[in-house]
């Protein structure tokens, strides 16, 4: 223990002995309060978005509930988490719903602490009718999300205020050539507003900056491109739980990835990415958010007014970086920017106790060198006192004190005698003190005038040998000098007192040297204390490293266990797999092996229409199933999702792999029983072969995954083998994609309008828009096949608005020739209407063209709805609200039932080609006529679609169906050539 913490733990034990004395002394105290008043229990309820184990969330949480109980009267807390990244559905927000009625109906809440979005959104919609009013405290916004609540009665929180431009301005710092900025984020709600902010940011910083988003590429393609970067380059992580594949992605899993993969440093904006590869930067702190969250609820719960406490931001921010990835990229840690924390700095006990070993290495040299130094004196007096002896015996005492003072007294008349030396060592002029009268008496110090007094009458008294005495006496200048005096009295035959003489000697500097070395000797014991405490504090560490270790163990098999096995099915995972196909290629080159690949069809209905803890138990019995069609040749892993993989090892040829396929096929045949529930389901497979279709484990996954899709194409519930010809329908998928990518820039793309006629009069209602592409190296490429790729390749965003605002200036530009009640019908993919500003662009479009909103008429399949109607209905409602028509295509040819159709958001129902192309016989005719009927029924307008013959119309005029197009009117028409069409139809 050092001298100062000694001291610490004095002051600390008499501060704490003071105020307890004055706390007991007090009248009216707070002991006695406690006593006599009892503080009435207040409830905090603490709402978390996320599930509990996800870092972040655990982060916050630790935050506010180590602030809660800081508190002097410490609040009882609820913990809630409503797991809303995993299970972002209405079924499971009802269920949060009614557990929160449940178990808070008889608990009256103080104070309501959020944390993200979510739970903020749930707290503030069912206030009042779940959480008494309670004043909310949130934690986890951003300032987008922070700017629409500034109006929002009696709340308060913590702004989380994503500053990437200090992180960018740090990497700067560390690397001044930074060029390029490639951004991680995903394509969730959150993770696109997140990543458009963090963008806006670095690009207002430093204009020059090239930043590369890396939200349209999958978690291989960014692991691939990472790998090469240049040196001029970093990578910034965002928020990012999903690929754009759609893949669920664990974020401390990728973040590690990535950071291996990656040939420059992986900057991060969140402080939970360190320790799983993140180098560093400016990182938002989910603890310290909680922090600051609880420390406002608590001036809540004191009494303040949420409403009256302004939102915090900007104090969650921490400046870090990680000492191991300094060291992988080889930059030394004064080239960071001052102020910077480093995490992961191996311990050395030098330098974390660098301040005491010097210390007490300075402190032993010390001590030596006074011990020779005493050692030396000691030798040195004894020397000169046994010189002095035997001087007295030589020369007696008229050579006694040699080089020294001389003293003499006559001891008949008592007069004094003092050597030059004693004047010049005290500064007196001779006669000038009455030294020859007793006056060098006065000059001796208080302290040591009795005893030299008392040596002296000793001595005189015949009861010591010689006159021995150590005194001060005081100079001119008023210091004291320390003089050892020696004499002896010479007596008369008759014993009376002849003469009293001796010598003085200056000890000032020995006493000095004494007083030092016995301060000396105090401080080197007081420092082998230190030296023994330290020792025994030394062996505690030791021991707890020890026992640190044992732990360590038990904890690195058991977070084995869990990196290798599936959570939910308990199967071997997608990282136990591409270890074991690599072991399997590298011990049997010879061998042969084949890779089953197998997705449930239509998974995503059944979880969406039954729930996930049903689809969870169904994926169970799904592993347990393939189990029990398994054999010693066949190992079964869950590869993510609704996905599992069969490695069938020391296959026996062709036949062996399609007979394992049949028996796959038959099991799934089997109905599955979930409690009350029979679910019939079935499974598409896609087999690839090694060596035939792949020799390292990254081909084989990726050709029995073309092959499963191939088997989905081919009608689900069977499986197809993998063959050359797949790749090349692959490559020539790829082919079209990179030339789809530029054509829209090389002005490839063009419409063509078909017309649609009202058939109560005949006129031309409008047309329907038709995209076209004209490649200079494909040549025309039929929309069937290109807007498919544009759809599983994201391009039918730019795409899809490009043919929007192309067609609504062309029917704008109709209307200012004369035509002003001409309509324009757009068909739109899932994909856009999927994008959270799908209705913001179609409102910007039509105010960039001028169009009127009555006039666009937007066509969605049936199938759309089916898969996304919650949502996608709210945003097609907003739309259809200010006059925008939404028409259902291609109606008669999903599943939808009529209760269904009902809650549509939906103005016309466009009949299929295929009814109108069979309306010759009685049946056709009779369905047809009631596809129109139930349309009106409903209030919709209703659209007949491949017109071609005079029969087909008359047919369809009688059954009073609204408009029709068809080859009958008008093939589609190109853009150039409308007007001459309108212009012809008119002159007739």
């Amino acid at each position: 223990m050092s001298v100062k913490r000694l001291y610490l733990r004095v002051l600390t034990g008499w501060l704490a002995l003071i105020l307890m004395t004055a706390g007991a002394a007090l009248p009216g105290s707070a002991y006695a309060n406690a006593d006599t008043a009892e503080l009435p229990v207040q409830n905090v309820l603490i709402l978390h978005s996320y599930q509990k184990g996800f870092a972040w969330t655990d982060d916050q949480s630790a935050g506010i509930e180590e602030q809660l109980k800081k508190a002097g009267s410490i609040p009882v807390i609820y913990s809630e988490y409503m797991d809303w990244k995993r299970y972002p559905s209405t079924g499971s927000l009802e269920h949060f719903y009614q557990m929160i009625r449940f178990k808070y109906q008889d608990v009256h809440l103080d104070a309501v602490i959020t944390t993200d979005d979510a739970a903020l959104n749930f707290a503030m919609k069912y206030r009042r009718e779940l959480l008494n009013d309670a004043p909310i405290v949130f934690s986890g916004i951003n300032e987008l999300g922070a700017a629409s609540l500034q109006e929002q009665d009696n709340l308060t929180g913590v702004i989380e205020s994503i500053a990437p431009a200090q992180t960018v301005k740090l990497a700067l710092e560390i690397n001044p050539a930074l060029r390029r900025v490639y951004v991680v984020y995903d394509n969730t709600e959150s993770g696109l507003s997140t990543g458009q902010m963090v963008m806006d940011q670095i690009a207002a910083l430093q204009p020059k900056l090239e930043v590369v988003p890396m939200n349209s590429l999958s978690n291989e393609e960014i692991l691939e491109q990472a790998s090469s970067l240049s040196a001029d380059s970093i990578v910034l992580m965002t928020t990012y739980y999903s690929d754009s594949t759609g893949r669920i992605t664990e974020f401390e899993r990728f973040s590690g990835e990535l950071a291996e993969h990656s040939s420059v440093p992986v900057y991060h904006i969140y402080d939970f990415g360190l320790n799983h590869g993140a180098f560093g930067g400016s990182l938002i702190s989910g603890r310290i958010q909680g922090q600051t969250a609880a420390g406002l609820a608590l001036r809540v719960l004191s009494g303040e007014r949420a409403g009256d406490i302004p939102f915090v931001a900007g104090s969650s921010v921490r400046q870090v970086f990680d000492y191991n990835e300094l060291q992988h990229f080889g930059i030394q840690e004064d080239r960071l920017p001052a102020g910077s924390e480093v995490i992961n700095r191996p311990f050395s006990f030098y330098e974390t106790y660098k301040v005491l070993v010097l210390s007490i290495a300075a402190a032993f040299a010390v001590l030596v060198a006074f011990i020779l130094v005493l050692l030396f004196y000691v030798q040195l007096v004894k020397r000169i006192r046994r010189n002095l002896e035997q001087s007295n015996e030589r020369f007696n005492l008229a050579t006694y004190g040699a080089d020294a003072v001389i003293w003499d007294v006559d001891m008949r008349s008592m007069q004094y005698y003092f050597s030059d030396s004693w004047y010049e060592l005290l500064g007196y002029e001779r006669g000038e003190v009455g030294e020859s009268e007793n006056g060098w008496m006065g000059l001796v110090h208080p302290e040591d005038a009795e005893e030299e007094n008392r040596q002296r009458t000793l001595h005189l008294k015949g009861r010591t040998a010689y006159y021995y005495a150590e005194f001060r006496m005081r100079g001119k200048a008023g210091e004291y000098k320390w003089f050892q005096a020696r004499g002896k009295v010479l007596r008369s035959p008759e014993g009376g007192y002849v003469r009293f003489a001796g010598s003085m000697v200056d000890v000032t500097d020995r006493k000095g040297v004494e007083s030092k070395l016995q301060m000396s000797y105090q401080e080197l014991e007081q420092t082998y204390e230190e030296l023994t405490a330290l020792q025994d504090e030394l062996l505690e560490q030791y021991n707890k490293v020890v026992e640190n270790e044992s732990l360590l163990r038990l904890s690195e098999e058991k977070y084995r266990l869990l990196a290798y096995n599936d959570a939910l099915s308990g199967l071997p995972n997608r990282l136990s797999l591409t270890e074991e196909l690599q072991r399997f290629i590298r011990q049997n080159a010879g061998g042969q092996a084949a890779l089953f690949f197998l997705d449930i069809d239509n998974f995503k209905y059944i979880n969406d229409t039954m729930g996930h803890s049903f689809g969870d138990e169904l994926l169970v019995q799904v592993g347990e199933r393939l189990l029990s069609c398994s054999n010693r040749l066949s190992r079964h892993f869950r590869f993510g999702g609704d996905e599992f993989v069969i490695l069938f090892q020391d296959t026996g040829g062709l036949s062996e792999v399609n007979a394992y396929a049949e028996s796959l096929v038959q099991a799934f045949r089997e109905p599955f029983r979930l409690h009350t529930s029979t679910v019939h389901i079935s499974a598409s497979i896609g087999i690839a072969q090694y060596p035939e279709n792949g020799h390292n484990a990254e081909e084989l996954l990726k050709n029995a995954d073309i092959a499963m899709y191939k088997a989905k194409e081919a009608g689900k519930g069977g499986y197809v083998i993998y063959g050359q010809a797949m790749q090349q329908h692959f490559d020539d998928r790829m082919i079209i994609e990179s030339h789809l990518r530029n054509a829209i820039e090389n002005d490839e793309l063009s419409l063509h309008y078909q017309p649609l006629v009202d058939t109560t009069s005949g006129e031309v209602w409008g047309f329907e828009a038709l995209i076209r592409w004209n490649s200079p190296e494909l040549g025309r490429v039929s929309p069937l096949t290109f807007i498919r790729i544009a759809e599983d390749c994201r391009l039918i965003v730019p795409i899809g608005e490009w043919v929007l605002r192309t067609a609504c200036r062309f029917i704008k530009g109709l209307q200012d020739q004369g035509f002003p009640h001409y309509h324009i019908s757009v068909n739109i993919s899932v994909i856009q209407l999927m994008l959270d500003d799908f209705a913001d662009m179609v409102l910007e479009v039509l105010r960039d063209t001028g169009l009127a909103p009555e006039f666009l008429e937007l066509e969605i399949t049936e199938s759309i709805f089916m898969e996304s109607f919650e949502a996608i209905s709210s945003k097609l409602e907003t739309l259809k609200s200010l006059g925008i028509g939404i028409a259902l295509d291609d109606f008669g040819t999903g599943y939808s039932s009529l209760s269904y159709l009902k809650q549509l958001p939906i103005t016309t129902l466009k009949i299929d080609k295929s009814f109108i192309d069979s309306i010759d016989s009685p049946n056709n005719m009779s369905l047809a006529s009631s596809i129109v009927t139930i349309g009106h029924d409903m209030g919709l307008r209703v659209t007949a679609e491949g017109v071609e013959t005079p029969e087909q119309l008359a047919f369809l005029e009688r059954t009073r169906c609204d408009k029709i197009q068809g080859y009958y009117i008008s093939r589609p028409i190109p853009q150039h050539e409308v007007a001459e069409w309108v212009a012809d139809r008119r002159a007739c």
